[in-house]
């Protein structure tokens, strides 16, 4: 029989809330109930000498209980929260490399799908919340939604974020565009509405577009030329790894070609050497594979990166392109560099507005370097898209500023000092921001704590900025935004029921709603 103590309050049941505990520490550590029955884990139990042994039955069924419990209070944050929500989509597959190799326990789901919110909080702080995580093989897909639409319905009609969402941010991959999407946008358009135009925003991942770049100049390396050149170099192995440390051991290899080292050395003699076209193939991939890490660097390996730095690293990617396509000396390498450019031409273009309007939000730029941008001559054959960008920012402000929600500040500390003077101001508060000079660059500034500090000032833009700066660009950072092919989902969950994994994907970070 469960024990239940009375301790000033409420009754207790004892072994409820060992079970409970139990499944706070699996969420929080990432590690599948059915670990419990490990010899390792009963060992460690023998030891504690627990009142109530856990077991996987119990356990999964305080973690369900958890994540309804914080999925509450997670939908009681969205009703209260005033900024806007950007959902991204990830699918994640596991592989058949080493990575399987680790799973403990049987395979019962191979590919899951991630539906993510990303926000900025009252505090200015980025958030990240996993709203589902749920497998591609669940039945109760409705057949006229589609695995592409069904996730972002769920999680609107789940969490009852109809006004919340002015974003979508999805793979670079096919079946992701306006026409498969653009019922969900009307569905959603029909259920609530927010400033922006249109309703809902579609964008794609700049590590997906780097990861495709990459890979457009990879595929061309066979995979016999590669053991060849790991066997020169002494590269730990070849199989699917992430491209920035494929481009270290190839670089390598370069190096050592420039200084002669495989002639110098007759420890070489004996090795399969590399042929002068696939030096040729080797050379391009380091060049222009280069180019795109020098950028990826600043983006990925530093703190998380908002939206406003992307703009001018891109425009810096794709003139270091331009110029290693004009310097090119043979047809391979040009090949290479065009087919590199236009793959990101067609991403900058889809992009362009959104990147340049965060560019505007930050002090170091506000319009200068967009100006810059657009003063190049290809740039004007389409006419002056600095106008264009700038029209778009003045009607999203001016649909901000006549909302009743965005007259006060996010941090009302000083509010009603501020209003007392607000009347005294002829012009608006994009005006003021736009003619105040730029900040001196400091490569250390982050946007949203100088918008923060800046909130009293801009009550109304600072709420624009909030929505534009929390948009993420990528789905990926640090060391996964160099994935060289689909993430894989973590080992944990894949020989896990699915409503238990999704329930601990989702409450992992939901936890602290419940202290």
């Amino acid at each position: 029989m469960r024990k239940k103590l009375k301790l000033d309050g409420p009754v207790v049941d004892e072994e409820k809330e060992t079970h409970n505990a139990m499944a706070k520490w699996f969420i929080s550590g990432e590690l599948n109930p059915n670990f419990i029955k490990s010899p390792s884990f009963t060992r460690l139990m023998s030891f504690m000498e627990p009142k109530y042994p856990p077991t996987v039955s119990k356990v999964q069924n305080e973690i369900l209980e958890i994540y309804e419990e914080c999925k509450e209070k997670a939908k009681s944050f969205f009703k209260g929260f005033e900024g806007q929500l950007t959902l991204s989509y990830e699918w994640m597959i596991l592989g058949n490399g080493w990575a399987r190799n680790y799973v403990k326990g049987p395979v019962l789901h191979e590919d899951f799908v991630c539906l993510t919110a990303h926000f900025v909080d009252d505090n200015w702080k980025m958030k990240k919340w996993i709203l589902g995580y749920t497998t591609t093989t669940d039945e109760n897909i409705p057949m006229d939604d589609g695995y592409y639409v069904y996730p972002f319905k769920n999680a609107v009609q789940d969490f009852e974020i109809d006004n919340k969402v002015s974003t979508l941010l999805l793979p670079n991959s096919e079946g992701f565009d306006e026409e498969t999407l653009d019922p969900f946008r009307k569905w959603v358009g029909e259920r609530g509405k927010n400033q922006f135009n249109p309703r809902v925003l579609l964008l794609y991942c700049c590590s997906d577009l780097f990861r495709l770049m990459v890979d457009d100049v990879f595929s061309e390396l066979s995979s016999s030329l590669l053991e060849d050149v790991r066997m020169l170099v002494g590269w730990g192995r070849c199989s699917s790894t992430n491209w920035n440390v494929t481009l270290f051991h190839l670089q390598k290899a370069v190096d050592m070609k420039a200084e002669d080292a495989f002639s110098k050395d007759e420890i070489y003699d004996d090795y399969d050497k590399p042929s002068d076209e696939d030096w040729i193939k080797i050379e391009t991939y380091c060049k222009l594979t280069g180019c795109i890490y020098k950028v990826a660097k600043v983006l990925f390996e530093g703190e998380y990166s908002t939206s406003n730095v992307f703009f001018h690293l891109l425009a810096e990617l794709k003139l270091m392109l331009n110029q290693e396509l004009a310097s090119g000396d043979n047809d391979y390498f040009l090949g290479k560099a065009k087919q590199l450019l236009e793959r990101f031409d067609k991403y900058w273009n889809s992009m362009f507005l959104v990147l340049a309007i965060a560019s505007v939000f930050d002090p170091r730029f506000k319009t200068k370097y967009l100006e810059f941008y657009c003063s190049k001559k290809e740039v004007n054959v389409e006419g002056s898209k600095a106008e264009t960008v700038l029209d778009y920012l003045s009607n999203l402000f001016a649909r901000y500023a006549a909302s009743e929600i965005c007259q006060k500040p996010i941090c009302s500390v000083e509010y009603l000092k501020f209003e007392g003077t607000r009347g005294e101001l002829q012009e608006s508060e994009l005006d003021s921001y736009l003619k105040e000079p730029v900040m001196e660059w400091n490569k250390d500034f982050k946007a949203l704590e100088w918008w923060r500090e800046e909130s009293q000032k801009y009550p109304v833009l600072s709420r624009v900025a909030r929505d534009i700066l929390s948009i993420p660009i990528s789905r990926a950072a640090s060391y996964d935004a160099y994935a060289a092919d689909k993430r894989e989902p973590p080992e944990f969950v894949v020989s896990m029921k699915a409503n238990v994994a999704n329930a601990m994907m989702c409450s992992k970070k939901w936890l602290r709603l419940l202290q």
